[in-house]
């Protein structure tokens, strides 16, 4: 019995992991700046901010969505095999839960954006 040794850190816990928490905080992050620029680009059609403005509000709406939609699913896979393989199931199920509706939601936010976009530029 003297010669076992117990390492209590020796396992690390997948859930507990910095990198981890960095990515669905940044994802949160990048949902509710989609959320910001939505607003931004209302708020600019009442104020009347210039053309050239509000298709920049639109163009970087599109290009943060599309980068959010993709990180989103690369976290629907992690935290799929999490499910599986932690205890935490509840927790785990919960953060799915939430990073399908960032990815619904941004993908929804990349389609419009582009369809007004293409309409707000006329005939050409």
């Amino acid at each position: 019995m003297a010669n076992k040794i117990d390492f209590k850190y020796s396992k690390k816990l997948l859930s507990n992991t910095l990198t981890y928490k960095f990515s669905m905080t940044l994802n949160f992050a990048l949902t509710v700046f989609c959320i910001i620029l939505i607003t931004l680009y209302i708020i600019g059609n009442y104020q009347n901010f210039q053309d050239e403005n509000q298709q920049w509000i639109l163009s970087i709406l599109s290009y943060v969505a599309i980068f959010n939609s993709l990180f989103s699913v690369l976290l629907i896979v992690e935290t799929t095999i999490k499910i599986f393989t932690e205890k935490q199931k509840i927790k785990n199920a919960f953060n799915l839960a939430a990073l399908i509706a960032s990815a619904i939601f941004c993908i929804f936010c990349t389609g419009t954006s582009n369809i007004i976009g293409y309409i707000s530029g006329g005939i050409k």
